[in-house]
């Protein structure tokens, strides 16, 4: 869960269901592309990683400041 908080995430406390955690929560796409990998490699190959668009949110200042503008 330190990886969620590092990407900027935000969830709700894990359930557990018998042997399985769930964790919902929201995650900034630009610091989690690659997080399914991490993930899969820390629970050797039983997780899973669902995601879907959930909206927009105002950037930090401290990393708006660090990416520039892309598109139109």
């Amino acid at each position: 869960m330190n990886d969620l908080v590092q990407m900027r995430g935000t969830f709700e406390p894990p359930v557990l269901q018998g042997e399985r955690m769930i964790i919902e929560g929201r995650l900034p796409l630009a610091t989690s592309l690659d997080y399914p990998v991490t993930l899969s490699s820390y629970t050797k190959g039983r997780s899973t990683f669902t995601s879907f668009f959930a909206g927009y949110e105002e950037c930090p200042p401290d990393v708006s400041a660090e990416r520039t503008r892309r598109g139109g």
